[in-house]
């Protein structure tokens, strides 16, 4: 398929994935009506930390700082920057994702092969609904010429994962006869009380099918019931 290296990488742009919200609740007001000593090291802590998140909090984060096998063709990256829940073929009018507290994103890219995980903590539960419905939002229904004979299409599906959940699909289809080309994204994106986590992969995916998110799955998963270990969240 024409295009297909210079689609792909399009495509791994647009996948920076998957999204937690993490509220650290009340200070020294909350252990007073407590009493517990317990309760106030925990809010002690979490002013002590900002609401960052843990080191090597989310899933991948400790393969991602360790040297790769082949330096030339695969590399790791991690970052605490508030980067976009953007998991969008074409950018649809302006994010609403608002009340960040801590971000987290780590990627992994290797030939033709983009992978993200992203948790995102929010002030609030109502703050982090907002951007799950944002999300929801700026994929469903995208579509995008991005030249060479070929289109991105993005929707969702819901799914049964912690509060909220949807499938994220990008495919990319052949303008002449909409058959599937080469080239696309499959995501996961979960709510959980005030935590947003996003799994995605890029890869030179040919159609949609249910083992495409198979990885993607688990891993939010295992990540909706960890991110109720942080305080506040769930």
């Amino acid at each position: 398929m024409a295009g297909t290296g210079r689609t792909m990488n399009r495509v791994a742009k647009m996948a920076a994935g998957a999204l937690t919200a993490l509220v650290l609740t009340g200070g020294g007001a909350a252990a007073a009506a407590t009493g517990t000593a317990a309760t106030a090291e925990q809010h002690a802590g979490a002013e002590r930390t900002g609401g960052k998140l843990p080191r090597n909090f989310l899933l991948h984060e400790s393969q991602a700082r360790k040297p790769v096998k082949h330096p030339g063709e695969e590399k790791w990256t991690i970052s605490d920057r508030h980067e976009r829940l953007d998991l969008s073929p074409c950018d649809v009018g302006r994010s609403t994702d608002r009340g960040r507290v801590s971000t987290r994103t780590v990627v992994y890219t290797a030939l033709e092969v983009h992978q993200a995980e992203q948790v995102v903590i929010y002030r609030s539960e109502r703050a982090a609904r907002t951007a799950m419905a944002d999300l929801r939002r700026r994929i469903g229904g995208c579509e995008v010429d991005h030249g060479d004979q070929v289109v991105a299409k993005g929707r969702t599906e819901k799914i049964k994962v912690g509060d909220q959940a949807v499938r994220v699909i990008v495919q990319n289809y052949d303008r002449g006869d909409a058959g599937p080309a080469i080239g696309g994204q499959r995501g996961v994106v979960v709510r959980k009380g005030r935590a947003l986590v996003s799994y995605t992969q890029s890869r030179e995916y040919g159609g949609v099918h249910a083992s495409d998110f198979r990885r993607q799955l688990k891993d939010a998963r295992k990540m909706a019931v960890k991110v109720c270990s942080l305080p506040g969240v769930c």
